[in-house]
């Protein structure tokens, strides 16, 4: 596996995005009139925390991946 900052980019812009997204369905559930509207945006904010879980565990993952990849190297060298 080769190292592409690339997708640590993508994949913290991809957080930032739910995050916004959270904060947006947070104040559309204040201004819900409650019933139908409630439960659509309480299934939109389940869908988004799981993507948002996903791209953690994938970045976090990928990160520890490189840390030991690069240890194991260093350690090789010496």
């Amino acid at each position: 596996m080769t190292f592409d900052d690339r997708l640590l980019i993508r994949h913290y812009r991809q957080q930032a995005q739910a995050e916004k997204q959270l904060s947006q369905i947070s104040a559309d559930v204040d201004n819900s009139e409650g019933g139908e509207e409630a439960q659509r945006l309480f299934e939109q904010m389940i869908e988004v925390k799981s993507n948002l879980v996903s791209s953690f565990a994938t970045s976090s993952g990928y990160l520890s991946y490189k840390h030991d990849t690069i240890k194991a190297v260093i350690n090789g060298i010496q």
